[in-house]
């Protein structure tokens, strides 16, 4: 990518959004729905480890942090 290309728009929904904040799951912590993983592992904001847990995705760390 060139400096004068713009990155791809990424939309998500109030719960998505707030979902990143919760990716990788603590014990104890607030629970993300399968469907809503599923979700951000599809827009490729998560990854699904061989353990089976998800964890974000640089992509998915940049959208939580407001950089993209």
């Amino acid at each position: 990518m060139t400096p004068t290309d713009t990155p791809p728009t990424i939309t998500l929904t109030p719960e998505e959004r707030t979902a990143l904040y919760y990716i990788p799951q603590a014990p104890g912590g607030r629970v993300v729905p399968e469907e809503l993983q599923q979700r951000l592992e599809d827009l490729g904001l998560a990854a699904k480890r061989p353990d089976g847990t998800r964890w974000l995705t640089q992509l998915g760390d940049q959208v939580r942090q407001g950089k993209r």
